[in-house]
């Protein structure tokens, strides 16, 4: 059965309550993946000097927004999953659904790769504060990449179905 469904449409829809329950595990969702964005975004914001509180900070808010990050192309692109069933439901769709799958792709690289750069921390204290500055830029970045991923969804969303999971969550 489709998580995501119009409401309006008569015949074409499961009851009323599974509806809301479907759009609710979407807010869920989209709420984890929000609050995944603003830990690594606090882990960043601290003082860097703190070395060792700052770098495990950072890698253990990307290692979070990694398995969201893992589950949310899980949930999206396996077969017959999301983007399967708008592509289908809304065939006009399919441009914009590619360039999600695109973007997960991409949005996952450069996870995978800061990651593989907090492994490794440089001893020395200029080149430091030059890798954590670097990183800053790395991460945030990526924070805004996947701010508006999370937009371009809600959007193919309502898009397909008309309705609204909300850009707040």
């Amino acid at each position: 059965m489709a998580r995501y469904r119009r409401f309006d449409v008569a015949g074409k829809t499961t009851s009323p309550g599974a509806q809301h329950g479907a759009l609710d595990d979407v807010r869920v969702r989209r709420a984890g993946l929000k609050s995944a964005l603003s830990a690594l975004e606090i882990a960043l914001a601290a003082p860097a000097p703190q070395r060792g509180i700052w770098v495990r900070g950072v890698r253990d808010g990307l290692h979070a927004l990694h398995d969201v990050w893992t589950r949310h192309i899980v949930e999206t692109e396996a077969p017959g999953a999301f983007l399967d069933e708008l592509v289908d439901a809304a065939p006009r769709l399919a441009t914009p659904a590619s360039r999600l799958r695109r973007e997960h792709t991409k949005i996952l690289t450069t996870i995978t790769h800061a990651e593989t750069e907090l492994a490794s921390p440089p001893d020395d204290p200029e080149a430091y504060d030059h890798w954590v500055d670097e990183m800053r830029s790395e991460l945030t970045a990526l924070l805004v990449a996947l701010a508006k991923h999370r937009q371009r969804g809600a959007d193919l969303v309502y898009e397909a179905y008309d309705v609204d999971i909300g850009g707040g969550f």
